[in-house]
């Protein structure tokens, strides 16, 4: 094998391989955003609900006694 020959097959190795982890490695980043996003949605939403649960005991403390 030719210098040139040796230098394409590392070429054709090791460029497709450093593009499979520079992926994985974005894969990883966008979950973990992901879930951050999705706790912090969780969070509001239970404070959301915890509003709503006492606006309604307010309302029924004032109207329906």
């Amino acid at each position: 094998m030719t210098d040139a020959q040796i230098f394409t097959i590392a070429i054709a190795i090791v460029f497709p391989l450093s593009m499979l982890i520079y992926s994985n490695s974005r894969i990883t980043e966008a979950k973990e955003t992901l879930r951050a996003e999705l706790a912090a949605l969780r969070v509001e939403t239970k404070a959301g609900f915890e509003q709503l649960s006492a606006q309604l005991k307010v309302h029924e403390l004032e109207h329906h006694k």
